[in-house]
C-alpha cells in the first residue's frame, strides 16, 4: 500500500537538514545549487530548472553564456550527486526522507527512505535488477603519508581516460575510419579566443599526445598497505624519506616495492577535459604516463603534459629558460618580476579548499609545428582547475584578452600564472593573475 504523498513542509524539512549538514558545511555553491532547485520545485517552477538558468543564477555566468561550451552547471550537479549520496550514506542513514538529483536531470525528486528500501527490496526479490557492488564491497587500500592515513581506489581511472583519449580509429573498420576523418575535416566552429589558444594544436598535423603524471607510491605485502611520501618521487630516494623509514619500522616491515599504479583525480578531470575537447575537433589522441614520457615523445608529437615538471627530467630540461618556476611545495617564483609583481605566488596551506596558484606554459618543440602545453600546479585538485581554465571559453576568452598579439593570434611562447579558488576539492573560481611572453626555446 502506498504511503500518503509528501507535504511541503516534510520537504522542506529535509532540505533544512541537508543544507545544515556536516557534509555540507563547507560547499557554499553546492548548497546555493540545491537550494534553488528544491525552491523551484516547492513553487511549481520545476519546468524552470534548466543549465542556463542554473548557470546564470547560481554560478554566477553571464546572461547569454553557452551551456554547451561551459560545463560548470554538469560539474557542479555530478559533484552535487555525490556529495548527497555521502550525506544519507555516512551522515544521515536513517533520515526519513532522500532528495535526489538524477544522472541527467536537476529538477529534485523527494522520497521516502522506507519507499525506496521496499522497492529495492522487491526488485532484488524477482531478479529484475541484480544487485550492484556498493562502495562498502569495493577493496581498498589504507595509505599512509607523513603519518596520516588515507583511503585510495585502485586506479581504474587511469583505464578509463585511456578509452576516452585513445584513437578511436584504433577499434574502428578502414572503411569507417575514413568516414571518421571525414567527418573531422568539418570539425565544429570554436569561439575566437579559443581558436585562438588552440590554433597551434589544431593546424598541426603532428600526433597529438596527453602526458599525465602518476605518483610513486610503494606497496608493503606483510601489511598489505600502499604508502606514500609526496617528498620522494624516486626509488633511489627511498632511504632518505623519515615518513617511510618510520613506517617500516611502525610495522615491522622492511620489503617495499614500487608501484605507479595511482593518478590524481585532478589529473583524471585535466585528461578528460581535453579530450573531449580535441575529440570534438576531430583530432585523435594519444596517453602516456609522465614517467615514460622522453625527448622522442616531444620531438615527434604535440605534447601537453600535466603534472610537476620536476618529475620529468625532459620536461624540466625545457623549462631551464623560464620566467616562471615553482618549487616542490608548489610555491611559484617569479625570476623577474615587474613593477607591481609579487616575486612569489604561495598557496593556501589547505588540502580541496582554498586559493591556489598554478601555471600554464606554451612553449614551441624541437620540430618546427611541434608545440608543448605544461599544465604545473601542486595539489590534486589543481590539476582540475588548470584542464577547466584551457577548455572552459570563459576562462580561455580571459586570459587571451592578455595575451593577444596586434595581430588577433597568441604568442608562440608565454607563461600565465592563474589563482584557483576551491571549495570540497572543486573548482569555483579561476582567475588570471599574471603573464609574460617568452622566448624559451
Amino acid at each position: 500500500m502506498a504511503s500518503d504523498p509528501l507535504s511541503l513542509e516534510e520537504k522542506q524539512q529535509a532540505l533544512e537538514r541537508v543544507l545544515t549538514s556536516r557534509t555540507f558545511s563547507r560547499s557554499d555553491q553546492l548548497r546555493s545549487f540545491l537550494r534553488y532547485v528544491c525552491e523551484a520545485e516547492f513553487e511549481g517552477r520545476a519546468q524552470e530548472i534548466n543549465e542556463y538558468a542554473l548557470g546564470v543564477s547560481v554560478l554566477g555566468r553571464r546572461p547569454g553564456y553557452s551551456p554547451t561550451e561551459d560545463s560548470c552547471v554538469r560539474s557542479r550537479a555530478y559533484e552535487l550527486r555525490s556529495k548527497l549520496k555521502s550525506y544519507y550514506q555516512s551522515e544521515a542513514p536513517h533520515d526519513p526522507i532522500q532528495i535526489e538529483v538524477h544522472k541527467g536531470a536537476y529538477v529534485p525528486c523527494f522520497q521516502r527512505r522506507s519507499e525506496l528500501a521496499s522497492a529495492k527490496s522487491l526488485r532484488d526479490a524477482d531478479g529484475t535488477q541484480p544487485g550492484v557492488a556498493g562502495p562498502t564491497q569495493i577493496p581498498h587500500r589504507a595509505l599512509v603519508s607523513g603519518g596520516q592515513v588515507y583511503l585510495l581506489l585502485l586506479s581504474m581511472a587511469v583505464l578509463l581516460i585511456a578509452l576516452l583519449v585513445a584513437p578511436v580509429s584504433d577499434y574502428l573498420s578502414p572503411s569507417a575510419r575514413e568516414r571518421i576523418v571525414a567527418k573531422g575535416n568539418s570539425r565544429p566552429s570554436l569561439a575566437p579566443e579559443m581558436a585562438a589558444l588552440w590554433k597551434p594544436f589544431l593546424d598541426s598535423d603532428a600526433p597529438l599526445l596527453i602526458s599525465f603524471e602518476i605518483r610513486l607510491f610503494f606497496y608493503s605485502p606483510s601489511s598489505g598497505l600502499v604508502v606514500r611520501d609526496f617528498r620522494t618521487n624516486e626509488l633511489a630516494d627511498l632511504p632518505k624519506s623519515k615518513p617511510l623509514n618510520a613506517f617500516q619500522a611502525g610495522m615491522g616491515t622492511h620489503n617495499l616495492k614500487e608501484t605507479l599504479d595511482y593518478a590524481d583525480f585532478g589529473a583524471v578531470h585535466a585528461v578528460f577535459l581535453l579530450g573531449r575537447l580535441m575529440t570534438a575537433q576531430g583530432r585523435a589522441t594519444g596517453l602516456k604516463h609522465s614517467g615514460s614520457l622522453g625527448w622522442e615523445d616531444i620531438r615527434n608529437s604535440n605534447v601537453i603534459f600535466i603534472g610537476k615538471p620536476n618529475l620529468n627530467p625532459t620536461i624540466q630540461y625545457v623549462l631551464k629558460d623560464a620566467n616562471f618556476v615553482d618549487d616542490e611545495f608548489g610555491v611559484i617564483h617569479n625570476l623577474h618580476p615587474l613593477p607591481g609583481e609579487s616575486p612569489e605566488y604561495r598557496s593556501a596551506a589547505t588540502h580541496g579548499s582554498g586559493e591556489k596558484y598554478a601555471l600554464i606554459t606554451w612553449l614551441p618543440g624541437p620540430k618546427p609545428g611541434h608545440h608543448i602545453l605544461i599544465l604545473d600546479g601542486a595539489g590534486s585538485e589543481v590539476m582540475w582547475a588548470l584542464g577547466e581554465c584551457v577548455t572552459d571559453p570563459a576562462y580561455v576568452k580571459q586570459i587571451v584578452s592578455h595575451l593577444r598579439l596586434p595581430s588577433g593570434e597568441c604568442p608562440e611562447s608565454f607563461q600565465v600564472v592563474i589563482q584557483a579558488t576551491f571549495e570540497s576539492n572543486v573548482p569555483v573560481k579561476i582567475r588570471y593573475v599574471t603573464h609574460r611572453v617568452s622566448t624559451i626555446r
